[in-house]
Parts: structure tokens; C-alpha cells; sequence
């Protein structure tokens, strides 16, 4: 007998369950598509322990006769494709005919299904083995139960993560979903506790107000564009809605959710100069193309697709995103003038200089974040433009947290000049220094804030008026498993509704009118951190804060600033790199501009 045999048919399965059914969630996306190309107009997902126990999903579709019911569970069987050159056109979700087989494999499922003229059929396999078949009482459409998921194949059952976990991938998927096809109306519930719910009345701004709250929708906004290769409807959120992660970016092709990082890059690059480093916007790409340019059939879950004119398609929405984004916020313009010069003697006279500032910005007091204290006095000549760091703490506590051994201290740098309004030219014995304005006061706020950051929580005070923070469904759940962590840092949070907290007492580290926007960074750092510790959530919100609260380039300051600036850099900890690991200074040697110059060899 011949080495090489033809597996059977339960072993095949078994192993194509392997890539068609992952965890929870891939059973619910197959299950899910099936009832999208089935014509529904309700999905109705019904979960126990996130789908490990019990996964049913019941659509109100053409449903199946018998004798189609019966050959669904057979390899390779599908009504979507009739020939090969059907392959190149595929419009439905699915076609390769895997799924139920696939599920049946490695789970105990029942099928019940009709379409509306005769009585209904019920079919039930157990571990890819067909244990009854019998008509039964059913309305138009299809009920699929799958139960004991992975009961046969024990080792993919163990390395299923976290019951939280495989939820928030089943809501995730969900979410993405209900925004591709908003005339669907979707209800996900898990232990008999609704998650989401759509209406399916074909509004995406209400399904993105149920997933990710209102102050999302509010701030979504829709670029609408046609050209003879694609159509575009692209929701986007204003810069000042963000997220520490790219998964709120989705992209649909012809009502096919799927991942592609060349137009998440796309999008990107739309909000380039408008978000801060590491923050991300909420976008939807709904994009619809001729299916001859699509190819769906190069990816196991179909969830990456070969798009045609891909390069058009991303060079478009940049522009888009661009000029949208241009035309809806104010971007000052640096008006350049002679380099500020504190006084002049000109003709036995002082002549004063304008100092241009091209800031519109409201000015941020960051005194005000910790401790009240004096601020310093002004020199006669000062800009209009406030410093962030001119106060005496800043000074203070600077010097208080510099070691008393210091391994490589910055040399004293004398002042030379301005560049571009964003490097400080400075110099001494040891040759010319480059130093970049905004990561140099970053250095300087980020060691203050962790500094204060880094004092025991000792008290905490209750707000008058409690604040509200939305999330998404898997967010929350996140949120929810990490409350005693956040208490622990101070913080009194609890529900409020489905997806929604409300904080009602706050730490000491928390200044009054910044509690947004650090809570926020707070709960971001958590959502997207598996096991945050203090320190981390300190460092991540230290170093945000003196990002967002540092000069920017293109701001002219003047001299009395730029001493004060020199000299705290000088009693950092480490003046030589931002937060974020960028340099600070750049230091060009004596010798080394001799040789540019020709005078040394």
C-alpha cells in the first residue's frame, strides 16, 4: 500500500477549522457574513463566557431549503460562486464554502433555518458528525447555535486568552461591522447583557455615536468624492478627537471590512502636523470600487485584499484629509522680522525691537498645574509671547532633583542667536551648539512633571460636578478591569450607562482645569497598556503633558527667555534627549568647523 492517502473527510475539516475558525470571534465573523449575503436586515449575536460556551446568531435572511441546509455543511459548497470568472467578481462576503464545515469540526452546532414557505429544517452535528436532521417550526430566516466550542481539540481551547479578552475581539469586529453596513440593524449581547445595538436605519453617524459615544459623533465630519476608478464617503473626526492607538481607523471596501496599512498610512498622513506624536484619529474609509479590481481570495480570514490603483486611491485621501483639515482650523502665519536684539544702541538713542510671536494659541499657565509661586520678575524688554517655564518652581525643582553626581554635565552655553525661529545657537571654548527650542523645554517640563507625579498619593478631593468619559464597548470592558488599579491611583470612577464612567473624586497630582485631559491620557495609556504600573502611566502622562505644554517651533522668543531656557536645561538630570528620545542639543567642535572651513588639515 502506497504511503501517500486521501484524508478523510473529518480530518480535513479539522484542519481547515484551523484557519478558518481562530477563537470565538472568527465563528461569530463567519456565522455573521453568511447572514449579511443571506439579505439581512437583523443579526441578532447571542453569546455566553464571549462565545466559548455558547455562540447563536439568528438573522431574519432568505434562509435555506432542506436540501441546501444539508449540503451547507459539506466542503466546498456555497451558492455565491457558479464559475471561475466569478471568482474575479465576487460581491458576496463569503464563497469558499469552509465556514460551517470548518465550525461543525470542532464544536457541537445546530442549524435551524427556513424560508418562509414550507416548514422549517433542523440540522445538528456534533464534532463534524451529522447526529439528526428533522424539520422543525421556524420563521423566514436562520438560527445558528454553536456550542462547547473546540470540545474535541483541547489545545486550542487552552490557548484561548482571557474571557474579557476574546470578548472585546468578538465587539471589536462587531463594531466594524455595524459600520459597514449601517442599514443592518446589529445586537451583541454576552450573559444576556446588551453591548451594542443599531437601529439599521443607514445612519453611520448614530451607529458611531453607539460605539464610540456622542462627543465622537458630534465631531465626525464626511468628505464625499467620485472619480471613474472609486467612490469615497470618508468620516473623520476633528484633531482634537484622538486616540493613543490606529485601530480606530477602518477601511471598507464594497461593505468589506478589512485591514490595509498603506490607506491607514494614507489617512495618516492627512493629520501629519495636526496630532501630537503617538495620537491617532477615528476615520472611516467606505470605499467602492468595480469588484474586477478587488482580489479578496489572498487572505485565510479575508481580512487583507489586493486593491487596484492603490496608489491613486491613497493619494486621494491624504489630499482630501489635507484640505479639509486646512480649511477648517486657523494655521497662524510667521511673519519674519530682524532677529530680536533686547536694545540698541543707535544714533545715542536705544531703539527697541518688535518680537514677533506666531502663537495663537491660548497661553497655558503651567505654574498652575502644581503649586502656586511667584512668578519671576520681567526684564524691561520681554515679548509678548509668555514663557511656559518662567516661574521660580521650575528653578526650584530643577535644582533640588539634580544628582550631586552628575556623569556628563552640560557645559555653560553663551547665547549666540536664533535660527528659523525653532534653534538656539549657542556657544563656548568647545565650538557651536544646536539647540532645538521646543524638545528642550519638553526636557525641562518632563523631569518637573515627574517629579511632582512621582510624590505619594496622599489625599484626593471630590469634584463638584462629576466628569464623564465615553468609551467604546471593548474599551469599557478594559476600563472595568482595571477599576481597582484606577483607585489605586486615586481615582473614583464608576459606571454610568452602558459604556460610559464618571469620575467623582480625583488625586493631588490632578490640577484644577487640566482634569480632562490628564484622565484622559490616564485611561488611554491603560487601554492600550496590558499591565500598566504607576511609574509607566507617570512617565507616558509626564511626557505628554510636556509635549503639549512646550514652545513650538516657529516661535520667536527672546533673549531674557532663551537664558532662563539654557539655564534650566542645564540642571537636567539628562539635557541631551526629549522625552521621546530625540536630541535636545547637537554640538559642532571647534576643530570640526576649522576643517569645513579649510583652516586645519
Amino acid at each position: 500500500m502506497g504511503m501517500i492517502q486521501i484524508m478523510s473527510p473529518s480530518l480535513a475539516n479539522k484542519i481547515a477549522a484551523g484557519e478558518v475558525v481562530e477563537r470565538p470571534m472568527s465563528v461569530v465573523k463567519e456565522l455573521v457574513e453568511n447572514a449579511i449575503d443571506a439579505g439581512s436586515t437583523k443579526i441578532d449575536i447571542a453569546l455566553e463566557q464571549a462565545g466559548i460556551t455558547l455562540i447563536k446568531v439568528t438573522d431574519n435572511g432568505s434562509g435555506m431549503a432542506k436540501e441546501d441546509a444539508l449540503l451547507a455543511f459539506e466542503r466546498h459548497a456555497t451558492s455565491k460562486l457558479k464559475s471561475e470568472a466569478d471568482l474575479f467578481r465576487i460581491q458576496s462576503l463569503g464563497f469558499r464554502g469552509e465556514a460551517l464545515p470548518s465550525i461543525a469540526s470542532v464544536s457541537d452546532v445546530t442549524l435551524i433555518t427556513s424560508t418562509g414557505e414550507d416548514l422549517g429544517t433542523m440540522i445538528h452535528y456534533r464534532g463534524g458528525k451529522l447526529m439528526e436532521s428533522a424539520n422543525a417550526p421556524s420563521k423566514k430566516g436562520t438560527e445558528v447555535a454553536v456550542f462547547s466550542l473546540f470540545f474535541n481539540t483541547p489545545a486550542r481551547l487552552k490557548y484561548l486568552k482571557s474571557e474579557n479578552t476574546e470578548l472585546s475581539y468578538t465587539i471589536d469586529y462587531i463594531n466594524k461591522m455595524a459600520i459597514a453596513h449601517p442599514d443592518i440593524a446589529f445586537k451583541l449581547q454576552n450573559n444576556n447583557r446588551i453591548l451594542l445595538e443599531t437601529y439599521g436605519n443607514n445612519n453611520i453617524i448614530q451607529v458611531l455615536a453607539n460605539i464610540y459615544g456622542l462627543e465622537v459623533a458630534k465631531k465626525t465630519e464626511v468628505i464625499e468624492y467620485q472619480d471613474s476608478l472609486f467612490t469615497l464617503k470618508l468620516y473623520y473626526t476633528t484633531p482634537d478627537i484622538n486616540r493613543t492607538t490606529r485601530n480606530y481607523i477602518t477601511n471598507i471596501i464594497n461593505k468589506r471590512y478589512i485591514r490595509n496599512n498603506e490607506l491607514t498610512k494614507a489617512v495618516l498622513e492627512g493629520y501629519e502636523t495636526y496630532l501630537p506624536i503617538n495620537r491617532y484619529p477615528i476615520a472611516v474609509l467606505d470605499i467602492t470600487v468595480d469588484p474586477l479590481l478587488v482580489d479578496v481570495n489572498v487572505h485565510p480570514a479575508k481580512l487583507e485584499v489586493r486593491l487596484s490603483n492603490q496608489e491613486h486611491i491613497k493619494s486621494v485621501i491624504t489630499e482630501l484629509i489635507q484640505k479639509r483639515l486646512r480649511d477648517l482650523m486657523y494655521v497662524p502665519k510667521v511673519t519674519i522680522r530682524e532677529p530680536f536684539i533686547a536694545k540698541k544702541e543707535i544714533n545715542g538713542r536705544q531703539e527697541q525691537f518688535e518680537f514677533i510671536s506666531s502663537s495663537a494659541e491660548k497661553d497655558d499657565n503651567i505654574s498652575e498645574l502644581f503649586t502656586k509661586s511667584e512668578p519671576l520678575k520681567e526684564e524691561p524688554m520681554v515679548s509678548e509671547y509668555k514663557s511656559k517655564y518662567e516661574s521660580k518652581e521650575l528653578e526650584t525643582e530643577i535644582r533640588e532633583s539634580t544628582p550631586s553626581v552628575v556623569t556628563k554635565k552640560l557645559p555653560k552655553l553663551y547665547y549666540i542667536g536664533q535660527l528659523l525661529g525653532t534653534y538656539l545657537l549657542a556657544q563656548n571654548d568647545e565650538g557651536l551648539y544646536l539647540i532645538d527650542q521646543h524638545a528642550a523645554e519638553e526636557r525641562i517640563n518632563f523631569e518637573r512633571y515627574l517629579k511632582h507625579l512621582s510624590k505619594p498619593i496622599n489625599e484626593s478631593y471630590e469634584l463638584l460636578v462629576p466628569l464623564t468619559f465615553d468609551f467604546s464597548l471593548a474599551e469599557s470592558l478594559i476600563i472595568e478591569q482595571n477599576i481597582s488599579f484606577i483607585k489605586e491611583m486615586g481615582i473614583e470612577l464608576e459606571r454610568f450607562g452602558l459604556t460610559s464612567f464618571i469620575v467623582t473624586k480625583i488625586p493631588n497630582y490632578v490640577s484644577k482645569g487640566d482634569e480632562k485631559e490628564i484622565l484622559n491620557t490616564i485611561f488611554q495609556y491603560i487601554l492600550t497598556n496590558k499591565k500598566p504600573t504607576n511609574a509607566e502611566i507617570f512617565k507616558d502622562l509626564a511626557a505628554t503633558l510636556a509635549c503639549k505644554r512646550s514652545i513650538k517651533a516657529n516661535h520667536y522668543i527672546n533673549e531674557y527667555e532663551i537664558d532662563k531656557l539654557l539655564d534650566n536645561l542645564e540642571r537636567c538630570e539628562n539635557p541631551y534627549t526629549c522625552p521621546h528620545g530625540r536630541p535636545v542639543i547637537i554640538h559642532i567642535t571647534k576643530h570640526e568647523l576649522e576643517q569645513m572651513f579649510k583652516r586645519t588639515q
